[in-house]
């Protein structure tokens, strides 16, 4: 039981691959070759695994889409080490897609925006931990770690694929600033699946993880802002003290749902998408931007309206929000 034997259990079956499909669809927005790039689609959901195998140790979940997590199945050591290795395999593709004849110097780009964005996740699921127990982080802090834990990755999802298929500076930038925000997009989306009977049934992982990890998630923080000094207290139990994890859960769901958190969470994981989908039109028509707009559908919000269709969006206030990186400098 070797190595590759963990490989296989962690990637097969995957998951929605939305990564690498990003990586994809960027590539041959900008007319790249998908023999080329395909190499570089394939380390980036390894680095996606990897995290998330990394991610059930910390979280102590047993399950991981719908069976045992990695580590349950083979062990802390193995599960650990084998996330390690996947990190290595996404360098380890732009080696790959050098010899399938991308540039040396559009595979240097690359491999600083993907060492870039690794850090940037890092950090992300670092201040998700410091987030741990503490109610009264603003909105704004939530926002700052869902755009390093899950924004980065898919801004560089992105990038990479632009850059590979040969893509100008100002389409990297369009491209790395969709995936960005349909990134804090999927972020808010996943926190609000355990609230929502469909989905929930379909998450194959524990739906009260955050709770049993006291995190509070996008939803839990809008509800203690809105709430008042009783419904505050509720959740403070639900989230910090109460050892039944099925009680805590239905409690925190009924005053979410009271409040209107669930549905304040579900505006803002809209803005963002939107966000993205507008992000599209500034670049030219062509094949790939519909598909590219229908992949914010993943994130469960929203209706897409096909691209380039009038060249219009629906129009939207712009909150103060975090940036994505092309536009912070």
């Amino acid at each position: 039981m070797g190595l590759n034997a963990v490989y296989h259990y962690a990637l097969i079956p995957s998951g929605k691959l939305l990564r690498p499909l990003l990586l994809v669809r960027s590539a041959l927005t900008v007319g790249g070759d998908l023999f080329r790039v395909l190499p570089a689609a394939v380390g980036i959901e390894c680095v996606h695994v990897g995290s998330l195998m990394h991610d059930d140790i910390i979280d102590q979940d047993s399950t991981r889409r719908g069976r045992p997590a990695v580590h349950a199945m083979f062990g802390h050591e193995q599960a650990i080490v084998a996330g390690n290795a996947l990190y290595f395999s996404w360098f380890a593709g732009l080696a790959e897609c050098l010899r399938r004849g991308i540039p040396s110097d559009r595979i240097a780009h690359a491999m600083a925006v993907q060492a870039d964005s690794g850090i940037e996740v890092c950090r992300g699921a670092f201040d998700e931990l410091t987030m741990t127990g503490d109610l009264k982080r603003p909105v704004e802090d939530y926002l700052e770690m869902a755009a390093r834990k899950t924004g980065a990755l898919l801004e560089a999802a992105c990038r990479v694929g632009a850059l590979l298929g040969g893509g100008d500076d100002s389409t990297v930038d369009l491209l790395g600033a969709f995936g960005y925000h349909l990134g804090i997009a999927f972020q808010i989306r996943d926190d609000l699946l355990p609230y929502n009977t469909v989905t929930a049934e379909g998450m194959g992982k524990p739906g009260d993880s955050d709770l049993r990890n006291h995190r509070p998630t996008l939803p839990v923080l809008l509800a203690y802002q809105r709430a008042n000094t009783a419904d505050r207290d509720a959740i403070c139990h639900a989230l910090l003290d109460d050892a039944d994890p099925q009680a805590a859960f239905g409690t925190m769901y009924a005053l979410l749902e009271t409040n209107g958190a669930l549905a304040a969470a579900r505006a803002m994981a809209d803005q963002f998408a939107q966000r993205a989908r507008k992000v599209l039109i500034e670049l030219p028509p062509g094949p790939q931007i519909g598909p590219l707009s229908e992949m914010t559908h993943l994130t469960g919000i929203g209706r897409v309206t096909p691209a380039h269709a009038d060249n219009r969006t629906p129009t939207m206030p712009t909150p103060h929000l975090p940036v994505p990186t092309a536009e912070r400098a």
